[in-house]
């Protein structure tokens, strides 16, 4: 009877995780769901207090659990309780997850990868259901390639093609997987398709991430591909030295573009074909396509022939929120047109609409490509540097945050501000600078280090920081794949990204920490160490 009822715990226990593999790029409900069953199932086993025994006593997941406990110490520094009470149910994963997976035993090397197959078949579902909304953009516009994520934030979704892409490298070299060659052939194309599409969601962040994660994989583990692994490990370094170079070139080609020299009395014109006057701005120097935007510019002929043929007002703003005369007038500069009657006489219906749609360049409409996203990026730097507003512009609001986020750092070095005062720090802080942002774009730090330097200071910084890295060698998983590709994933993700200060890059963090550290197999051998 004992062992029947182990037996069944077992295969909830693995249910459940293989549930919420699936549901992390597909279902915020089933991965509540999913957590639900394993905390439910980890009570009803039993033996709760040998369970808790094993956490004091497994020092690696003690120190993990210290991050969330830090989260509760901190309440001690915080005024705004009902924003702390929020924080701390989104990162209750931290403390969820860990308890259940690291108490509950290990998982065998078969297990994860039939784990590691389910997770990465739940991401190539969500890649169907996003390629279908591209496909179907003709009836249901985008305004950027990125909201083509269908069921979380294009940014979570690319860590998540990060980790399939380097599980499936894992399941191609690891021991003892000798499947049928249609399986192998199936985790090849997979492996190409998860790679194809993380270029086509353009999020920067997770084209950033896969090169570099890429190059340390080749660099950790080189010793693994020198001989039985050679058509793994050529492919690899050489594209991701291509992808690397080519970006590399497209972004100096567009820095180029941007390095004029100073408006001359040659660059201005006095009238246009009408007969009115054009405008200078020369003290702003904004270029789009090689050319300044805010030179030649008639706003009497703009609003009257704009306002004749859009329903949008010119004075009014785009589907993205920014004015939309501006729009216009840096539309027209990209495509060369005179920016007055004539100009918009020039322009097509689908140029109207791309305006209309807050799309100020018109190779932005080329959106299936990276060449527009990384002008994209060059011209929100060049803007901001230039003295530009940043609200709206993901890279160029990412300055003001670590600026604004800084600012609060020095006031608050030591302890930090409380684990629920972050938002309320950062209002105050922004309207002491008079920052240019929108009260809409006046977010956070976008910066999980700085988050919890602002929240805990050095202090809890440096136990939380201490908790996330000592469990890795504690537990001796330096010598394996799959914790060394999840490490540097998620510390490279938070440079950009306040990593797990939403639910679901919380349960990303804690589901895969706990995973790969305290849950996997210890023993990861490679083909070329058993016999064929």
């Amino acid at each position: 009877m004992n062992l029947n009822r182990a037996t069944y715990h077992s295969y909830i226990y693995t249910g459940g995780i293989m549930l919420l593999a699936a549901s992390i790029p597909l279902s915020p409900f089933l991965v509540t769901l999913s957590q639900i069953i394993l905390v439910a199932n980890w009570l009803v086993e039993g033996n709760i207090r040998k369970k808790l025994q094993q956490v004091w006593e497994r020092k690696a997941l003690f120190f993990f659990l210290m991050i969330y406990f830090v989260h509760l110490l901190w309440l001690i520094n915080t005024q705004d309780f009902a924003y702390a009470l929020k924080d701390l149910r989104i990162k209750l994963p931290l403390l969820i997850l860990p308890l259940v997976l690291g108490t509950s035993g290990i998982i065998s090397k078969n297990k994860l990868r039939i784990i590691l197959m389910v997770f990465t078949g739940a991401l190539i579902v969500s890649s169907l259901f996003s390629i279908y909304r591209l496909s179907t953009t003709a009836y249901n516009p985008l305004t950027d390639i990125r909201e083509i994520s269908v069921f979380i934030s294009h940014i979570r979704l690319s860590l998540l093609l990060n980790i399939g892409i380097f599980s499936l490298l894992y399941l191609l070299v690891t021991a003892s997987f000798y499947w049928h060659r249609i399986i192998r052939n199936g985790l090849w194309i997979s492996l190409v398709w998860l790679i194809l599409f993380l270029f086509i969601l353009q999020s920067v962040t997770g084209i950033i991430i896969f090169i570099i994660t890429g190059f340390l994989f080749l660099i950790r583990f080189s010793h693994h591909f020198e001989k039985r692994f050679w058509y793994i490990r050529n492919p690899l370094l050489y594209g991701l030295s291509g992808i690397f170079l080519i970006i590399s070139v497209y972004t100096f080609t567009v820095i180029l573009s941007f390095n004029r020299g100073p408006i001359t009395e040659d660059h201005l014109k006095d009238t246009t074909a009408a007969g009115n006057p054009y405008e200078h701005h020369t003290w702003n120097r904004q270029i789009e396509n090689g050319k300044y935007v805010w030179i030649n510019i008639s706003e009497k002929e703009l609003e009257q022939g704009w306002n004749r043929i859009s329903s949008m007002d010119y004075r009014g703003q785009d589907a993205k929120g920014h004015d939309i005369r501006y729009t216009l007038i840096r539309y027209l500069t990209s495509m060369g047109l005179t920016k007055d009657a004539a100009g918009l006489s020039q322009l097509t219906a689908t140029d109207i609409l791309n305006i209309e749609r807050g799309m100020a360049n018109h190779i932005y409409q080329n959106n299936r490509w990276i060449y527009p996203r990384i002008y994209q990026l060059v011209w929100e730097i060049d803007n901001y540097l230039k003295g530009g507003n940043p609200s709206g512009h993901s890279v160029a609001q990412r300055f003001e945050y670590w600026k604004t986020g800084f600012d609060i750092i020095r006031n608050n070095l030591w302890f930090g501000v409380g684990t629920g005062d972050v938002a309320i720090a950062f209002e105050r802080q922004y309207a002491e600078n008079e920052t240019f942002l929108s009260p809409e774009w006046q977010l956070r730090a976008h910066n999980q280090f700085i988050t919890f330097i602002i929240s805990f200071g050095i202090v809890g910084f440096l136990i939380v920081m201490f908790g996330m890295i000592a469990p890795y060698f504690i537990e001796n998983r330096d010598q394996q794949i799959l914790p060394f590709v999840f490490a540097c994933v998620a510390l490279l993700s938070m440079v950009t990204e306040d990593t797990i200060e939403t639910q679901a890059g919380a349960t990303f963090f804690a589901f895969f920490y706990t995973l790969f550290i305290f849950a996997q197999d210890k023993y990861e051998p490679f083909i070329h160490d058993e016999k064929d």
